[in-house]
């Protein structure tokens, strides 16, 4: 018979709680996979008599982190907490030689580098499959599926809640402020929705997937960020008429020996795979040098999904810990080798640009000669009719491949000029 291989979970909220649902329904099946018994030895909660959705064995219960992580009966601590203490707690836990499992994704992406290299140096493992798209096993699916690719490109609905928002706009359930309050009334979004709506969790997400599939070292601070705060409803009309939806997207391409990684609403044209990915599940697409192209599709969040990513991590941790196979974390650690994250500002893409035009001769010519300046070429233009109280026209413009910095200095000049009511709105375009 295997070993016992004594689990420390910190946290039983809704994933954690789901984490213990699912050692407790199936230890057999674990058992038979890994050679290994899993067994929870020790729990940490903040409340030690509230009453738990999932039953726990009340002598397991701690309040104190580190007294689980010294315990010598845990091999294996599970930080399920996203607490500003988990740094702390993962990383004495690593100090201790002792593997690692972990949805922080937020942690993960600011100090992940030196997690690692703990990690390598202490002989532990730190797996962390839950942190980008919960029920997707994207990650283990970059570092071992796709180990022989190239990855020319990723891109992806990495974020459930703002894909909900959007896809209800789409179906026309009202403007953005009326759709988060829905959001929120079904517990898809939190009461404070700015990590998500602000498009900063799934950079977190793309920093993750960068560092394995680019050998990127750069924190979700380096990765251009935009939100779909002011998406609204006549963005998604305009978009429908010419063809297209707006999706809020997370991608990274190689260009030359650079990354290009960016996080904002994206018009995609509506047939595309990524334009059909409704509500909030996730779904991501990558491209291999062998395979091609590949999409990964599922519900990024929710109690069950995620934990089955991570008792997978765990599963995997007591595999190779029972047949003596050493730590898997060498292929995290980057050197001289990482690879740049690329500079916003000398992307090129194509433009969408909504502005509020007083309806006088010669507005057009001018919005026109200002884009020329920083030689951005109009494809097309749509004309609305005019604003009877107003007196403005909705005037919009679709531009050829320009460079993110010519853009954005025009759009400070025509802020300059007298001819438009309020700031010129723009959503990039992507082809896919």
């Amino acid at each position: 018979m295997g070993k016992t291989i004594g689990v420390g979970l910190i946290g039983v909220g809704t994933v954690g709680g789901g984490v213990v649902r699912l050692l407790q329904d199936a230890p057999c099946s674990m058992r038979r996979r890994t050679g290994a018994s899993l067994a929870l030895k020790r729990v940490v909660v903040r409340d030690l008599g509230k009453p738990r959705e999932v039953p726990v064995d009340a002598s397991l219960l701690t309040g104190d982190a580190m007294a689980l992580i010294r315990d010598p009966q845990v091999q294996m601590v599970v930080e399920l907490t996203g607490a500003p203490q988990a740094y702390e707690w993962i990383s004495e836990a690593l100090r201790a030689g002792k593997d690692v499992v972990t949805a922080n994704k937020a942690l993960l992406a600011e100090r992940g580098d030196e997690l690692f290299r703990l990690a390598l140096e202490k002989g532990a493992d730190l797996m962390f499959e839950a942190s980008v798209a919960g029920g997707i096993p994207i990650i283990r699916m970059l570092r071992n599926g796709l180990v022989a690719n190239r990855v020319e490109s990723l891109c992806g609905i990495l974020n459930g809640t703002t894909n909900y928002i959007l896809t209800q706009m789409t179906r026309g359930a009202g403007g953005y402020a009326e759709t988060l309050r829905h959001a929120q009334e079904k517990g898809y979004a939190e009461p404070d929705p700015t990590l998500d709506v602000s498009g900063m969790d799934a950079a977190q997400k793309l920093a993750i997937l960068c560092r394995i599939a680019f050998q990127t070292t750069g924190t979700a601070k380096q990765i251009f960020c935009e939100g779909i705060e002011h998406i609204e409803p006549q963005d998604i009309e305009y978009a429908r008429e010419l063809g297209y939806t707006i999706k809020l997207l997370a991608i990274a391409k190689r260009r030359g020996e650079e990354v290009e990684a960016r996080v904002h609403p994206v018009m995609v044209p509506s047939e595309a795979l990524m334009a059909n990915i409704h509500d909030v599940f996730n779904a991501i697409e990558v491209v291999g040098s062998s395979v091609g192209t590949q999409v990964f599709y599922g519900r990024g969040a929710g109690q069950m999904p995620t934990a089955s990513a991570v008792v997978a991590d765990m599963v995997e941790l007591a595999e190779r810990r029972n047949s003596g196979a050493g730590p898997a974390i060498g292929d995290m650690i980057i050197g001289d080798e990482a690879t740049a994250i690329a500079d916003m500002r000398q992307v090129e893409l194509r433009y969408y640009l909504r502005a509020l035009a007083c309806d006088r001769p010669g507005v057009l010519a001018q919005i026109a000669r200002v884009l020329a300046e920083e030689r951005i070429s109009i494809a097309s233009v749509i004309q609305k009719e005019r604003d009877l109280q107003g007196g403005t026209v909705p005037l919009i413009i679709v531009t050829h491949e320009a460079p993110e910095a010519g853009m954005q200095r025009a759009l400070a000049a025509l802020g300059r000029l007298d001819i438009l009511e309020g700031q010129a709105r723009v959503i990039r375009i992507e082809a896919l």
